[in-house]
This record gives structure tokens, sequence and C-alpha cells, in this order.
């Protein structure tokens, strides 16, 4: 997991903000497919926000507005969400002049982008560490992508 991790603080580090963020919602998707293959991916998504983020979050978005979320910014480029509560989410600029998370302004919730993605991160090191002896998890752990040399 660490590779996906590390892509998220790289794009971060790079201003790459969409990068950063389409990873970081992925990374739910990936834990709980590790975790449970065989479960729904909408019900999986929610139970890993809600298990590893959701005392986090829980004042400001809930696990199933993180899902509808993350299937309309990364199916659809939008950040306005039809299912859950509807609202629309701004990420703001990291370097912007006042610290800007978690505040709701007109309808839209602001979280910004490098908080975000660095909890979801925290949140896959805590996963990580509650899945560390199940062996079918160590086993397909071993089928992540990973980007290889050549062989020349």
């Amino acid at each position: 997991m660490e590779r996906f991790t590390t892509a998220v603080y790289d794009a971060l580090n790079a201003r790459n903000w969409f990068g950063a963020l389409f990873i970081a919602l992925a990374l739910p998707d990936i834990c709980g497919a590790l975790e449970d293959p065989g479960e729904a991916v909408g019900i999986r998504y929610k139970r890993w926000f809600e298990k590893y983020l959701g005392d986090h979050y829980r004042q400001m978005l809930s696990a199933e507005d993180c899902y509808y979320f993350r299937c309309a910014c990364v199916h659809e480029g939008t950040a306005t969400y039809d299912k859950g509560t509807g609202d629309r989410i701004h990420f703001t600029h990291p370097r912007s002049q006042a610290y800007v998370h978690g505040n709701w302004v007109n309808g839209s919730l602001q979280l910004s982008i490098d908080v975000f993605c660095a909890d979801v991160c925290i949140a896959v090191g805590q996963w990580q560490q509650a899945t560390a002896a199940r062996a079918d998890v160590k086993e397909r752990l071993k089928e992540l992508i990973a980007i290889h040399l050549p062989l020349l």
C-alpha cells in the first residue's frame, strides 16, 4: 500500500491536486477489496470509510457522501453527487491565505486537499496495522499493480 500512499504524497508535493485526490478516493476501494473482495463495492467502501475515517469526518462528511462523491468525481469529473445529501465538495488549495477544512458555505463542504488526502493515507496505515495478521489480505496484496523497471 505504500506505493499508493507515496504516490498521493508525491502528487501533493508536485501540486498535482487531481492526481492526489483521485488516488486518495480510490484507496478505500483498494483496501476494501483486499479485505473483502466478495462484498459489493459501495458496501465495502462505506464500511472502510466509517471504520477508519468516520470518527474524524463524522461531523462533516458521511461514509455514504464520500462514496457518492468518489463516484461522481472519478467517473464523471464532477463535484456534485446526486445521492447522499446532494451537496458539493469544494477542495481548497493548501497554500491559501486561510486554513479551510470542514467548513460549510452555501451548501458546499470545503476541504483542504492536502489535509483530506493525508487523512486518507494515515487511515490506510491504520488499516494495514489492523489487517497485518490476515493471511488472505497478505496474499491479495501480492496482486496489486506495480510499476516495474523494463527488462532489457
